[in-house]
């Protein structure tokens, strides 16, 4: 149910968007808003979304349509869930926990990276069945199977293993910003955040009561001492390609659901599938690994057409409301994933925001499937406008 004066306020992800790029300081903006260079990704995958049209069918009669979906075997109530967010902690103060705590009570899954600053027994306690796990694969073999056993022990059954992280990145914003753990306080920084009380209190206020926010999930293996030291261990430990054969390892390894995000070459598709994966994310990583990479939206019926009808195919990129998940079915993904959007929904309102946005969602999704004439989601393929 959508609270009335939040949904006057806030109707939409643009109003969330808006309340919390004012509240974060311009360096956390940044990080969150922006993709890689001068941002032609990023813009890319919500220009080819914008292409897409549906065609209505008027001459149909639908009294009420039906959301509901099924992934590998599993039930949720819409299909889209919460994609894994790095330092998602830093846009708002335990933003992952909120997070899955709605996506439980919403029946949607809720993918928590390892690299959230919140463990993975944390979230998987917060989010219950609907929390799968955000694998950033580490390279050394011995932390590889204990953060799986982990993970196992934990109750995880679906992993989504991330595998467009094969080099470093450089981010020219998050370079020009100085940005870093913990935060570079020069008189800019300092500036930026007397200018931003809001974040600034919330994120002190969490500091004072639980310390500066760590890598739990990976934090055993950090034997580095300063938090910058450790922050070059970590991305030192999962840096590298996750290829076939490590995804071949990674299935034998893990007994659940594997899932394998940030694939959009359709050769790539089907090797990962043939080494086990038991579905594909078609992904860019929102915009922020490779700024010439195209959208999934232009490479997802490509890559539909070569695994076939009934391989289970997810997407993300650009997602921003009811109409754009629609649009991401209708190209051929069976379930969609949104990131930033529910993390903006955490910094603009609190953990209130993380239900707001899911309902938001919701309505949005039953309002377009209604417009099209769609008794359910199942019927969006028909409804792509071929040029």
């Amino acid at each position: 149910m959508i609270d009335p004066e939040l949904d006057r306020r806030f109707p939409s992800v643009a109003y969330l968007e808006r309340r919390a790029l004012r509240r974060m300081p311009r360096f956390m903006a940044d990080y969150v808003r922006c993709g890689m260079g001068r941002g032609g990704c990023v813009r890319r995958n919500r220009d080819d979304l914008d292409k897409v049209e549906l065609m209505p069918r008027y001459s149909r009669s639908v009294p009420e349509v039906d959301t509901r979906t099924e992934l590998c075997g599993l039930h949720f109530a819409a299909p889209f869930g919460v994609a894994p967010v790095g330092l998602g902690s830093l846009a708002w103060p335990r933003a992952p926990a909120a997070l899955a705590a709605a996506a439980r009570r919403h029946q949607l899954p809720f993918v928590g990276s390892t690299v959230a600053l919140a463990g993975l027994e944390a979230l998987r306690e917060q989010g219950g069945e609907s929390a799968w796990l955000g694998l950033y694969r580490p390279n050394v073999p011995q932390v590889e199977e204990d953060l799986l056993q982990r993970a196992q022990d934990a109750g995880y059954e679906t992993m989504v293993v991330t595998v467009d992280v094969p080099a470093n990145t450089r981010r020219d914003h998050d370079i020009h910003n100085s940005f870093a753990l913990p935060p570079a306080l020069t008189l800019r920084t300092v500036l930026d955040l007397m200018a931003h009380p809001s974040w600034s209190f919330a994120v002190g206020r969490e500091t004072v009561r639980s310390g500066f926010p760590r890598f739990d999930s990976l934090e055993r293996y950090l034997t580095d001492v300063t938090t910058a030291a450790r922050l070059r261990q970590m991305s030192g430990l999962i840096k590298g390609c996750v290829d076939v054969d490590a995804v071949a390892r990674l299935r034998q390894l893990w007994p659940g659901r594997l899932l394998v995000k940030g694939v959009l070459d359709v050769d790539d598709a089907l090797r990962y599938r043939d080494a086990g994966a038991d579905g594909i994310v078609v992904s860019n990583h929102g915009g922020r690994q490779f700024e010439a990479a195209p959208s999934a939206a232009s490479v997802l019926p490509d890559i539909r057409t070569a695994v076939g009808d009934d391989y289970p195919l997810l997407a993300d990129g650009g997602v921003r409301s009811g109409l754009d998940i629609c649009r991401m079915l209708a190209l051929g993904a069976n379930f969609v994933l949104l990131g930033r959007p529910f993390y903006y929904a955490v910094a603009a309102l609190g953990a209130v925001g993380a239900d707001h946005v899911m309902s938001v969602l919701k309505a949005e999704l039953d309002c377009t499937l209604g417009q099209l004439g769609c008794a359910s989601v199942t019927e969006l393929a028909e409804r792509v406008r071929r040029a």
